[in-house]
């Protein structure tokens, strides 16, 4: 008798690094690794490096008004509306569609927008 496993859509965003997704409608996900090293923010401020291109993320109260309200997507994924962000700085369109590691640097979840993407 086969062993069965049922695969939980939620662990599709698990897993052992911070992960950042940019959705085709530029969208920003978080997984639930990323959302901790930000300290479970109910806000997030963004930051861009033009030269690196490197997108920076910390943690904001809701007050700012620069922040973006994180929603809560799914039990382990949450995400924001970047889509003015990305536009702004106009983050070429290829980086879309895709998820990318991210670090934390002096406080700051950064994702190299250089780096291979995850599959």
């Amino acid at each position: 008798m086969p062993n069965f496993e049922k695969f939980r859509r939620s662990n599709i965003t698990s897993g052992a690094v911070p992960m950042v997704a940019i959705h085709a409608r530029g969208v920003l996900a978080f997984n639930q690794q990323a959302l901790d090293a930000l300290e479970k923010p109910e806000a997030v401020e963004l930051f861009y490096d033009r030269e690196a291109t490197i997108i920076g993320m910390k943690g904001a109260p809701r007050s700012s008004p620069d922040s973006y309200v994180v929603r809560h997507h799914t039990r382990n994924s949450a995400q924001i509306a970047g889509q003015s962000f990305l536009e702004f700085y106009e983050i070429p369109r290829e980086v879309r569609g895709r998820r990318y590691r991210a670090e934390l640097q002096d406080g700051m979840l950064t994702v190299d927008l250089r780096q291979e993407p995850e599959e």
